[in-house]
């Protein structure tokens, strides 16, 4: 059997963990093959969206115990799975069906969108492990959550429900779950049409803007992006089929 299924569907690469009786752990070889299949996805000209999800009733329960060693090389292994997603260059989806917890909680939070299920569960479990949080999660979890949240999550060791989550900011919205994949696919229905690379540099753009960036600093990126863009087929196509539906209606 599998453990990570990858398949293509039109403009959206669907990568899925697949080890539900071992609620999707994320083995080092599960993250070899996450690592390959991101670069995949990247490197599929016509790829547009990752989207991420798990097997059966949890979405990633995490890295294995066996593999939690005081060793440097084998952490940064166990990280290279989620941090191939959270470091991708497409947007990204994560479809969450269940728990995820530990390394699997940085792997949802790691994505640009989470789209939740009721049975949806963001669990730190870090504390109940005696572990500082790692792989990046306090940065992560910061981008996405206010203080409040991310003290509870983190200080307090409090898990939150895919409801929950939606309320809190942390994802876009709870679905049912028989139509997960559905919904996350019909979310990227706005995008497919666009040229690739309008939408690797947006998501480079919006990572800048993420940081210690001033409002003049980022005007000034912007400004170069959407030069370049008013530059492109598409923005000249589209710029002049406006105006033509405009002229129209007047």
């Amino acid at each position: 059997m599998a453990l990570v299924l990858f398949e293509i569907r039109d403009n959206i690469a669907l990568l899925t963990l697949n080890n539900p009786d071992k609620r999707n752990m994320l083995t080092l070889e599960v993250c070899a093959q996450i690592v390959d299949y991101v670069a995949q996805a990247e490197q599929h000209p016509e790829v547009k969206v990752l989207i991420v999800t798990g097997a059966g009733k949890v979405f990633c329960a995490g890295g294995q115990l066996k593999d939690l060693t005081p060793n440097q090389e084998v952490l940064e292994t166990i990280y290279s799975g989620f941090l191939s997603i959270a470091n991708c260059t497409l947007p990204t989806i994560a479809a969450i069906n269940g728990p995820a917890v530990g390394a699997g909680f940085n792997m949802a939070v790691g994505c640009d969108v989470r789209i939740v299920t009721e049975r949806a569960r963001f669990e730190p479990r870090f504390f109940g492990l005696g572990l500082h949080p790692g792989g990046g999660n306090t940065w992560m979890l910061r981008q996405l959550a206010n203080w409040n949240t991310a003290a509870g999550m983190l200080l307090f060791s409090q898990s939150v429900s895919g409801a929950e989550a939606v309320e809190k900011g942390l994802a876009w919205k709870c679905v049912e779950a028989d139509k997960l994949i559905e919904e996350a696919i019909g979310f990227t229905a706005n995008i497919r049409d666009l040229p690739k690379e309008l939408l690797l540099r947006t998501k480079q753009t919006l990572r800048k803007a993420g940081g210690t960036n001033s409002h003049k600093e980022m005007l000034e990126i912007e400004t170069v992006e959407q030069i370049w863009s008013i530059n492109q087929p598409y923005a000249r196509d589209s710029i002049a089929a406006m105006m033509a539906k405009i002229s129209g209606k007047t």
